[in-house]
C-alpha cells in the first residue's frame, strides 16, 4: 500500500514537472515570437529607411544632373538669344514653366500676385474705392464703392480715367491700374477723368483709405422669402451671413433663397462656416483627401442651423470651389433644392490649394532682403457628404430652368443683386427708369445742352451790326489765301468710345428668370408646408 502511494506521488510530481515545463516553454515561445516580431519589424523599417535613403540619394543625384542641364540651357539662351533678356525674366519663365505641367490652379506667386491674392481673400484693401474695368481699351469706373473716397468726391459710374498721376492710361492693363490706384491709407493719387457731357476733363486728387468689399448682399422678397447673395467666400463672409439670417428670422422669413451664381469660391474655412449656418449639427459638410496624410480631413457642423425653412440654392456654370462645397452639402443632406439653368452643371473645381511661403525670391526689397513670394499648390480634393468628388464634373441642379444664351448675356450685363451694372447702356437705362419723368419743382421743362453748358441768360440778346464793316470784311476775305487747317487728332479715349456708339432698338425690361422661377417654386413649398 505504501509502495503504491509512493508510485502515485512520483507520477504526480512527474506530471507537475512536465506541466510546468510546458508552461515555461509556452512563455519562452511567446516572448521569442514577440521579440522576433519586433526585430522583424525593425528590420523591415530599416529596410524601408534604407530604400527611402537610397531613393533620396537617387533623387538628389538626378536633381543635380538636371540642374547641370538647366544651367547649360540657361546660359546658352542668355548668351545667344537674338534679344537681350534678364536673368530674372528667364528664371521666372522657367519656374512658371514647371507649373504648366501641373493643374491650372497651381502657380508661382511673385510679390504682386501674392499681395493681390491676399486682398481678394481678406475682403479689404487700401485704395480709392472704385470698381474698374477696361471698356474698349479705356480704363472705366464701373461704380464707386458707397462711402469710399471716390464716392465722396463725386466720381460717377462710367467715368473714364484717362490719366493717373499725369500719365496717360492708354494701353494700361487692369493689374497696372490697380497697382497705381491702391496704396497705404492717407496717401494721395491724382486722376484725370473724361465724363460724357463735360467740355473739359475733370481732375481729382483722391486720398486713399481702407476699403471693405462686401461679400454678402440681402433683401426680403414678397411672401416672406429671404434672398441672400454670396459674391465670394472671403474673411467674415460667414459672420455677415449669420447677421442676415438672424435678421430674416426676426422678420418671420418662411423660406430662403441662397444665390451662389458666378461665385468662384474663396476660403475653405468660410465655406465650412457658411454651411454650418444651414446644415444640422454633427452632419458632415465636406471632406478632403490628398497624398499627404495631414490633408485627409473631415469637416462636420458644430452647431444647429439658424433657420429651419425651405431653402433654394441658385447656381450656374460660374459657381465653383467653395460654392460647390455649400451646394454639395445642401444637396447630399437633402436640406434644400439646387436650381440652375437647364443643361448646365456647376464649374467642377473640387480641389484644395495650399499657400506655401518661400524663403527666397526673384527680387529684393530696398534693404536687400528677399521680397515675399509663395507657391499656390493643389494638395487635396473635396468630397461631398456622399463621398462624391466633383472635381472636373460639377454638381447637377435638382431643377433645371430653361434659359436662352441671350438671357444669360443680359444677366451678365445687368449684374446680380448688389453688383454694379457692367454694361453702360444697361446702366443708363436702369438710371433713367429710376428718375422722375416730370421736372422737379422750380425747374423748367426745357433742359440746357450738357455739351454747351449755356442757359438763356448767357445767350446774346442782340445781333451784331454789320453796316460799314460788311464790304471791308468781304474784301479782306477775297485777298486772303484760303488755308485748310490741320485736323486735330481725337484723344485716344474718344476715338475708342466713338467706335462703340451704335443706335440700338429699345430693349425689354430686364428680368432675372432663374430667381423668379426659384421664388415661385419656393412659394409653393411654403404653402405646402403650412398645410401639413
Amino acid at each position: 500500500m505504501l509502495s503504491k502511494n509512493k508510485n502515485l506521488n512520483r507520477k504526480g510530481a512527474f506530471i507537475t514537472k512536465i506541466f510546468n515545463l510546458c508552461v515555461l516553454l509556452s512563455i519562452l515561445a511567446f516572448f521569442s515570437y514577440t521579440i522576433l516580431g519586433v526585430a522583424e519589424e525593425k528590420i523591415k523599417d530599416k529596410g524601408k529607411e534604407k530604400k527611402k535613403k537610397e531613393k533620396t540619394i537617387s533623387d538628389t543625384e538626378e536633381f543635380y544632373r538636371f540642374v547641370d542641364l538647366f544651367n547649360e540651357v540657361f546660359h546658352t539662351v542668355q548668351e545667344k538669344y537674338v534679344e537681350d533678356i534678364s536673368s530674372e525674366e528667364l528664371l521666372e519663365a522657367a519656374i512658371n514653366g514647371m507649373f504648366l505641367s501641373l493643374d491650372s490652379h497651381s502657380q508661382f506667386l511673385d510679390t504682386d500676385s501674392l499681395e493681390q491674392l491676399e486682398k481678394d481673400t481678406e475682403g479689404e484693401f487700401s485704395g480709392i474705392g472704385i470698381h474698374i474695368s477696361l471698356q474698349n481699351g479705356v480704363l472705366t469706373v464701373v461704380a464707386p464703392i458707397p462711402g469710399s473716397p471716390s464716392a465722396k468726391l463725386g466720381i460717377q459710374p462710367w467715368d473714364r480715367i484717362i490719366e493717373i498721376e499725369g500719365k496717360s492710361t492708354e494701353g494700361i492693363t487692369l493689374l497696372e491700374a490697380v497697382k497705381k490706384l491702391t496704396g497705404p491709407p492717407g496717401t494721395k493719387v491724382s486722376i484725370t477723368i473724361y465724363r460724357e457731357g463735360e467740355l473739359e476733363p475733370l481732375h481729382f486728387t483722391v486720398t486713399r483709405a481702407s476699403i471693405t468689399v462686401k461679400s454678402v448682399y440681402s433683401k426680403m422678397l414678397e411672401d416672406g422669402i429671404g434672398y441672400v447673395r454670396l459674391a465670394k467666400f472671403s474673411e467674415n463672409t460667414a459672420y455677415d451671413l449669420k447677421k442676415v439670417l438672424i435678421d430674416f428670422k426676426g422678420k418671420g422669413a418662411k423660406g430662403l433663397i441662397l444665390d451662389l451664381r458666378y461665385n468662384t469660391g474663396g476660403l475653405l474655412k468660410e465655406a465650412v462656416e457658411v454651411s454650418e449656418l444651414l446644415v444640422p449639427k454633427d452632419k458632415i459638410i465636406v471632406s478632403t483627401k490628398g497624398r499627404i496624410p495631414n490633408q485627409n480631413k473631415e469637416y462636420k457642423s458644430r452647431r444647429d442651423p439658424i433657420l429651419n425653412v425651405p431653402i433654394m440654392v441658385l447656381v450656374n456654370r460660374g459657381s465653383a470651389s467653395a460654392s460647390e462645397i455649400v451646394a454639395g452639402a445642401i444637396k447630399d443632406l437633402k436640406i434644400g433644392v439646387i436650381v440652375g439653368p437647364k443643361g448646365q452643371k456647376t464649374f467642377g473645381k473640387g480641389s484644395v490649394q495650399t499657400i506655401e511661403d518661400l524663403r527666397n525670391s526673384l527680387s529684393d526689397d530696398e534693404k536687400g532682403n528677399p521680397r515675399r513670394s509663395a507657391i499656390r499648390l493643389t494638395t487635396a480634393k473635396y468630397y461631398t457628404p456622399n463621398d462624391i468628388c466633383i472635381h472636373g464634373v460639377g454638381i447637377t441642379p435638382d431643377i433645371g430652368v430653361e434659359i436662352t444664351p441671350e438671357q444669360e448675356r443680359e444677366l451678365a450685363k445687368h449684374g446680380l443683386f448688389g453688383e454694379p451694372i457692367m454694361d453702360e447702356e444697361s446702366f443708363k437705362k436702369d438710371k433713367k427708369s429710376k428718375e422722375l419723368k416730370s421736372p422737379k419743382p422750380g425747374e423748367s421743362e426745357t433742359q440746357t445742352s450738357p455739351t454747351l453748358k449755356l442757359d438763356e441768360n448767357q445767350l446774346p440778346t442782340e445781333e451784331i451790326p454789320l453796316e460799314g464793316k460788311k464790304e471791308e470784311n468781304i474784301k479782306e476775305k477775297d485777298e486772303q489765301t484760303p488755308q485748310t487747317p490741320e485736323p486735330t487728332p481725337e484723344p485716344f479715349y474718344l476715338e475708342k468710345l466713338g467706335k462703340t456708339k451704335e443706335k440700338k432698338d429699345k430693349e425689354p425690361e430686364f428680368r432675372d428668370i432663374l430667381l423668379d422661377e426659384a421664388a415661385k417654386i419656393l412659394k409653393a413649398a411654403i404653402i405646402f408646408n403650412s398645410g401639413k
